[in-house]
Formats: structure tokens, C-alpha cells, sequence
């Protein structure tokens, strides 16, 4: 834990009172590491010591994965200004605590891990004078991963809003405002706004927990053309200096490696690994699915491409066709195609960067 000097209190304030129109229900409440995105985010908070911890939120959240004892140090406080957006959540909460500071987070901040907090706390002492600590991430101001000097930022919040604004950002004119440029990797302030967005960050938190991260490549038939992709992908990711293996499923007993075939094209690619997994392959009691992961945890790989029409596992990178997907939706991260469908994230097969660049997203992030 994190030792505050005795004149300087820092207190927690969560907003999680938002509408979620993008999501289409509660961020606060979506499923998170066997908890929620709002109390991972509490748990996780625990490496600090906060002096209170304050929760914005117009309708009582579900605290019950959260220990009774720590369930019992957070409070819930409701808007004061309806409608108003971050500023009204930061206004009520900015009222309800006794702090000196508040580190403002938004909830649907899934890898935030406190590091640019635990770095600045032996400073706030000898900085009284700086009303706002404001990270900078990829050139981009973060108001809603920032500390706020309590005092002075709840009366430019509240001047704010009953001037009619709603920018978080339109207080910074009225405080003392110190830039922090080091403020830890681009990750910690990816928000999680859309169906979309949820999805790439669960693939993200999944390929963090494996040896070699995956991604799974699927159409709802053959000859789609999943292959000549995997190999386009094999070739510009080894270009850009990743080691990337291959596995492909297949429904043949006994393979033999053969010139031509798609382990033999993935290899002329470039992909350090390239294997099969047929029905011999699958251990008892294990799924496809299954089997394929295990195959591709044991390669010396960077990165593994797993070819699959219905067994890929979780990220699925489908190719659109006619047909309708061969798996559930909430196992596609993303459509290689077009559509408006909110629920996936759309990406033009050509050029291949852009889907290089995602893939990179969600197996090295």
C-alpha cells in the first residue's frame, strides 16, 4: 500500500453514472475478470491507499463481488445536474468527499493499473499549487484519468455546468494545471464505449493470460479465402519482425506435410511454426477449440494465426460472406468486410496494415 504524507488525503472518485447509449446497457455492470468492470476497478484500487472511495451513479450498482468489508467503505452518490454528462457525476461526487484530492476515473477503464497514480502521490505535498495533474496519452489530454485538487475543482465544475457547459476539459481554464507526459503505456486509458471496444478488450485481457497470444481467423465455409489471408498476414508480420506461427483445423486423420499444401504456403510466408490439427489430434475430453489453443501455446511464436471455419478460439476475426457466422457473435471480435452491425468492429481487407495493425492490438497490447 501506498503511504500519503499525513496533510495530504487522496480519495477515489468512479463515474459510473453515465447512460451508456453507445454500449446499450450498463458499462458499469458488464462482466469483467469474474467480477464487473466497476468492481475490478474498486479491487484493483486497493493497491493504493485511498483515503474514501466515491462511486457517481444514478441507480444503485451491484457491489456484491466485492468483499463486505470493502463493500462497506464505498460511497454511491447520485447527480445533482441531470443530464450534464461527466461533470454532473464529478460535481456530486466532488460534494460527498472530504479529500484534499480526488484521482477521477471513468469505469469502462479496464486496464488502468494506478502506476502514473503511485508515482505522483510523494509529490502532492510539495505541489499545492497545482490544481489539476493531467495525463497526456498518445498527444491526447485524459480528464477522466486525472487528479483534482478538490477544492478548486468542484467550484470550476460547478461554474461549468451553470454557464451551460459540458466539456470536462472546459475547467482547465480556471486551474493550475501540470502535464504529465509519462503517464504510463496507451492501454491504461482505452475506454471501453462499444459492444466493440468490450470485445477487443476481453480479447486483449484473454491473450495477456496466454504463453503465445492468438487471434483465430473464420469464414462461414470454405474457399473464402481464410488461407491466402492467413498467408498475407504471416508475410507482413514477419516483415515488421514478429515471429509468428501458424495452426490450421482440419477434419483429416494422419496429415501429411505436402508441397503446396497450407502449412507449407503459411511457411514459405515466413511463420516460424506451421502445424495441423486434425481429429488425431484432440486429446480426451478436449474440445476442438481446445486443442487448437494447446497447439498453438507450443509454439516459439510471438504471435500464433489459428485457421479455423467454426473452432477458432476467442478473438474470431471473421470473413464476411453470404452465409451467416458458423459461431456465436459474441465470439467475433471483428468483421473483415463491411457493415454497420455495432456489435463488431469492421475492417477493409485491403491494405493488409490496417488488419496487421489490429491484430497487433489485441495479441501485444
Amino acid at each position: 500500500m501506498i503511504n500519503t504524507v499525513s496533510a495530504v488525503s487522496l480519495g477515489l472518485v468512479i463515474l459510473a453514472g453515465g447512460r451508456s447509449s453507445r454500449m446499450g446497457r450498463d458499462k458499469a455492470a458488464l462482466p469483467w475478470r469474474g467480477a464487473t468492470l466497476l468492481t475490478d476497478l474498486i479491487q484493483r484500487s486497493q493497491g493504493v491507499a485511498f483515503d474514501e472511495i466515491v462511486v457517481s451513479a444514478n441507480r444503485p450498482p451491484d457491489l456484491s463481488a466485492l468483499p463486505s468489508e470493502l463493500s462497506s467503505c464505498v460511497r454511491v452518490v447520485a447527480d445533482n445536474y441531470q443530464g450534464c454528462g461527466p461533470l454532473s457525476g464529478m460535481e456530486a461526487a466532488f460534494r460527498a468527499c472530504t479529500c484534499s484530492y480526488c484521482l477521477v476515473l471513468s469505469v469502462d477503464l479496464p486496464f488502468y493499473d494506478f502506476s502514473p497514480v503511485k508515482q505522483i502521490l510523494p509529490e502532492l505535498a510539495q505541489m499545492p499549487q497545482v490544481d489539476l495533474f493531467l495525463p497526456m496519452s498518445e498527444s491526447r489530454p485524459q480528464p477522466l484519468a486525472a487528479i483534482y485538487r478538490r477544492g478548486p475543482a468542484l467550484e470550476a465544475v460547478q461554474a461549468a455546468l451553470n454557464a451551460g457547459k459540458r466539456r470536462v476539459l472546459s475547467i482547465a481554464d480556471a486551474l493550475t494545471v501540470r502535464i504529465l507526459n509519462d503517464a504510463g503505456a496507451p492501454i491504461l486509458y482505452k475506454n471501453v464505449n462499444t459492444p466493440a471496444a468490450y470485445k477487443a478488450a476481453l480479447a486483449i485481457d484473454a491473450n495477456r493470460r496466454r504463453a503465445v497470444p492468438v487471434v483465430s481467423l473464420s469464414a462461414a465455409r470454405s474457399g473464402e479465402g481464410k488461407t491466402s489471408l492467413a498467408v498475407q498476414v504471416i508475410a507482413e508480420l514477419t516483415r515488421r519482425g514478429y515471429a509468428v506461427a501458424y495452426v490450421k483445423s482440419t477434419h483429416h486423420h494422419r496429415c501429411r506435410e505436402k508441397r503446396g499444401s497450407d502449412t507449407d504456403r503459411a511457411m514459405q510466408a515466413g511463420a516460424v511454426q506451421a502445424l495441423l490439427c486434425g481429429p488425431d489430434d484432440v486429446a480426451a475430453g478436449e474440445c476442438k477449440e481446445e486443442a487448437l489453443l494447446r497447439l498453438a501455446q507450443q509454439t516459439a511464436a510471438d504471435v500464433a494465426i489459428v485457421e479455423s471455419r467454426s473452432h477458432g478460439p476467442f478473438p474470431v476475426l471473421y470473413i464476411d460472406g453470404p452465409e451467416p457466422p458458423p459461431m456465436h457473435p459474441d465470439h467475433i471480435t471483428a468483421v473483415i468486410g463491411r457493415g454497420s452491425d455495432p456489435s463488431f468492429r469492421y475492417i477493409a481487407l485491403e491494405p493488409i496494415d490496417c488488419l496487421c495493425g489490429y491484430i497487433l492490438y489485441l495479441t501485444t497490447s
